[in-house]
């Protein structure tokens, strides 16, 4: 499990602990086409975890007329596609009353054991982030006192929270 502690460069959640990636809902290249929430979660993956800074159009405006084309895409993110590795689910979706925005708390699964051994390296956050945690699902001890750290942002606890009461509810029925 990858939590993030935020830069302080950032507009939302500023020296705060999150889930990663987290993301703005926005569109790429098209208003009308680009509004899949499963489209804005590969973007943020591939942003913030595989190092394409070029989808990150807070810096320069989009350039690529298929900035997700298969063909552009990292190799960690070509093999989440292509091996079928990659699971979503959204766990919980509300209005936070601090903001005003709609949250959407998902989980990303990679469900390959292959994938760690063999892209973990490829694995490093951007600008938005000061430093990323690792943890293991399978060690108690460390997500106890994750959950109780002061440092969260409120949608981060509460997407951290969902997410890992769904991936022990999995693990359970494994």
């Amino acid at each position: 499990m990858l939590i993030q502690e935020r830069s302080q460069l950032v507009v939302n959640a500023a020296r705060q602990l999150t889930v990663i990636p987290k993301g703005f809902h926005q569109p790429m290249t098209n208003v009308h086409a680009d509004t899949s929430l499963r489209n804005t979660l590969l973007r943020e993956l591939e942003e913030e975890l595989f190092g394409r800074a070029d989808l990150d159009n807070t810096i320069s405006a989009p350039r690529a007329a298929l900035p997700m084309h298969l063909g552009r895409l990292s190799e960690p993110m070509r093999s989440l596609l292509t091996n079928d590795g990659l699971l979503f689910e959204c766990t919980s979706f509300g209005f936070n009353m601090v903001s005003g925005n709609y949250e959407f708390a998902c989980l990303l699964t990679v469900d390959n054991e292959n994938f760690w051994p063999q892209f973990g390296g490829h694995v490093e956050a951007n600008w938005e982030v000061r430093g990323l945690h690792i943890y293991s699902i399978l060690a108690d001890e460390p997500l106890a006192l994750l959950g109780t750290a002061s440092s969260w942002n409120n949608e981060g606890l509460f997407t951290f929270a969902q997410g890992l009461s769904r991936v022990m509810y999995h693990a359970r029925d494994s």
